[in-house]
């Protein structure tokens, strides 16, 4: 009989341990519960085991509201480092260690634990009292309340108040005005970047100026000024002006230059006309050497000699066409006068015959 009933005290001692527990003790008599009251990490913990396990959605949780306070004027982010003004929008920026116990470190990992990835800073800087809450840390409930802050020139109780995060809200973003975050590195090169972009504007324009009123060339010269001459057809380079194959002149010097006879009839046009307007205004450079002048009637009269051959040849084409059109309509008058004369021997022909059968016919009825 006693065996018995062991057995059925450990049957149902083993059921009662089995059956979930229905409640949950409250560490706070369910103070947290009532409407207005705020609830801190821990209430969160106890909420998450009465709700049991959650389902994590792909993003984080909408992080709560902020207070819209702040106990600095201004905020700047300067290589994983934060540097604050506590008492004035203006003055040196100082680099904050802590605020209310929580560190930089500790502020950027509750930071991540709600809202969209990716804006951690700006909710550090426009809603602290939310990260304090997501990371457990003890925040002011009312404005003007002071807490301590930490700065790498020492610890402060500082007040937080609308006003503070207004003005920080404004120029957070832009460092507020904070020398640590200057960059006067990068900022010594984009200035050197610009005096040397000012001073090659300015040698450009000077050089641009005395070009204007320089002596032009008396002959065509390439980009860097080397005389371009006469040279061997070359098929397989091509002109630097119009860039067509075939080229049969080149510039003197080593920079490759070379100009198809096109082209350098053009330029030499260009450099006559130029040079001709500036012995105008300068008598005393009309002279030139007799060598010079030999040159340039060589290439006058080539020019002309190129220009009569071609004048030759379409009148030479045109002459004979003028022959091959005369020969066709003396060709075209033979052929037709013989064809008359055809025309007239066949008549002649028929009449021989005409008759011959008229006499055969007479001659016929008289025998008759």
């Amino acid at each position: 009989m006693s065996i018995l009933c062991t057995w059925v005290y450990t049957v149902v001692a083993a059921l009662l341990l089995l059956q979930p527990v229905s409640g949950q003790a409250n560490v706070d008599g369910g103070r947290s519960q009532l409407p207005g009251m705020k609830q801190d990490i821990f209430d969160q913990v106890q909420r998450n085991k009465k709700n049991g396990p959650q389902m994590k959605g792909k993003a984080p949780p909408p992080c709560p509201k902020s207070d819209l306070m702040s106990p600095v004027y201004s905020l700047a982010y300067v290589s994983g480092e934060i540097f604050v003004r506590l008492n004035s929008s203006e003055g040196q920026c100082e680099r904050l260690i802590s605020i209310g116990g929580a560190n930089f470190s500790e502020l950027k990992n509750a930071s991540r634990t709600c809202g969209p990835v990716g804006e951690w800073k700006a909710r550090i800087a426009e809603n602290m009292s939310s990260m304090f809450f997501q990371g457990g840390f003890d925040w002011v409930k009312h404005s003007n309340e002071t807490i301590e802050v930490e700065t790498e020139n020492g610890i402060f109780q500082i007040e937080v108040n609308e006003d503070k995060y207004d003005a920080m809200l404004n120029c957070w973003r832009y460092a507020c005005s904070c020398e640590q975050a200057a960059n006067p590195a990068g900022r010594a090169i984009l200035i050197a970047l610009l005096i040397g972009a000012i001073g090659f504007i300015g040698f450009d324009s000077i050089k641009l100026l005395f070009k204007k009123g320089a002596k032009p060339q008396k002959h065509v010269v390439c980009k860097k000024g080397h005389k371009v001459e006469e040279g061997k057809l070359i098929r397989t380079h091509s002109c630097d002006v119009c860039y067509a194959r075939g080229t049969m002149y080149a510039c003197t010097g080593t920079c490759g230059y070379d100009m198809c006879k096109k082209c350098y009839k053009e330029a030499k046009a260009k450099a006559k006309t130029a040079w001709k307007e500036w012995v105008v205004k300068h008598p005393e450079d009309g002279k030139k050497d007799k060598k010079e002048k030999d040159d340039d009637d060589k290439e006058d009269k080539e020019d002309e000699d190129d220009k009569a051959e071609t004048s030759g040849a379409d009148k030479s084409e045109a002459e004979s066409g003028k022959d091959e059109n005369d020969a066709d309509d003396k060709k075209s008058e033979t052929d037709k006068s013989e064809k008359d004369k055809s025309e007239t021997d066949k008549s002649d022909a028929d009449g021989k015959n005409d008759e011959a059968d008229d006499a055969k016919g007479e001659g016929k009825a008289s025998k008759e």
